[in-house]
């Protein structure tokens, strides 16, 4: 236990934040110890990280005593760059690991030939949440009684949105119930009303009508990102699925000649954009030959 008080490390972390000497002892540890340094400068950057955090933050909140002296602003600095060597001591807030992970495999080329897992987002209550994966393709399907509710629901505007564009009114419903997760998952507006909006469309910049702004999964670079996004909205389940013929026919001309074929449909729709989801396609041909959907798929 003495042995462990008395390392470098350790002494290293109890100086002050604002001590320079921890600065100067981690460099002439670098250059005896490359290897053995990457974690210091990991937890070093998860420092400054912070640091510049709380700045933001104290620049950001409002200041209501104009008599308050630069004294104040500057021991507030200093406690706050205290703060900072306190959070991330011992484990920190997860920062440093990804960090030394990465300097690590920068160091060594040999390891780019093997898989990075996805990071972990982070909060700075001390626990992670880690990014969603796509659910698996069974889980895509409900119930019978579920999905046949939702079918019964949207039934005649899917088959006259399917009769304009000319394909099987199956692979709109499947369509329809793969955006809207078979209903269970419909878009609202900021009161708490039903947009009616089953496909997903978004608002751009020629859309008039009303709209909502909904947390939704973007794919960037393959990797799922949350954001916030505008979406169309609608009075009623017939002007959502007249207003989805109309976007498929002029912006998706592949998926208007796949008659029956789910899968010309569903590449027709990727190809041209419709979803970043690079399995999309797949979770679509999979809906559309779901038990819930057989007697429309003769149609």
């Amino acid at each position: 236990m003495q042995g462990l008080i008395n390392s470098p490390e350790s002494m290293m972390n109890s100086r002050l934040a604002i001590d320079a000497q921890a600065v100067g002892g981690l460099r002439a540890k670098a250059a005896k110890d490359p290897a053995g340094t990457t974690r210091e400068v990991a937890r070093q950057f998860e420092k400054m990280f912070l640091d510049m955090v709380l700045k933001s933050m104290r620049d950001a909140t409002p200041k209501f005593d104009g008599l308050e002296s630069d004294t104040v602003g500057t021991f507030r600095s200093m406690y706050d760059q205290q703060l900072t060597q306190t959070l991330t001591s011992g484990k920190g807030i997860g920062l440093a690991d990804i960090i030394a992970k990465q300097i690590s495999r920068m160091s060594n080329p040999e390891s780019y030939n093997t898989p990075v897992h996805k990071p972990q987002s982070f909060d700075f209550s001390g626990k992670t949440a880690a990014i969603q994966d796509s659910k698996p393709l069974a889980a895509a399907v409900p119930a019978d009684d579920e999905a046949s509710q939702f079918v019964a629901s949207v039934a005649t505007a899917a088959e006259n949105a399917a009769e304009s564009i000319g394909v099987s009114p199956n692979l709109v419903l499947a369509h329809a119930a793969l955006e809207s997760g078979w209903g269970k998952k419909p878009i609202t507006d900021n009161k708490g009303q039903n947009t009616y909006n089953v496909f997903g469309v978004k608002a751009g910049g020629d859309w008039t009508g009303r709209t909502a702004d909904i947390v939704t999964t973007e794919f960037v670079g393959g990797v799922a990102q949350k954001r916030v996004e505008t979406f169309r909205a609608y009075d009623s389940y017939s002007e959502a699925f007249a207003d989805y013929a109309k976007l498929i026919g002029k912006r998706f001309g592949g998926a208007t000649q796949a008659g029956s074929d789910a899968q010309a449909f569903a590449r027709g729709l990727q190809q041209g954009g419709y979803a970043t989801d690079p399995s999309y396609a797949d979770k679509l041909v999979h809906v559309a030959m779901s038990p819930a959907l057989r007697a429309y798929r003769a149609a």
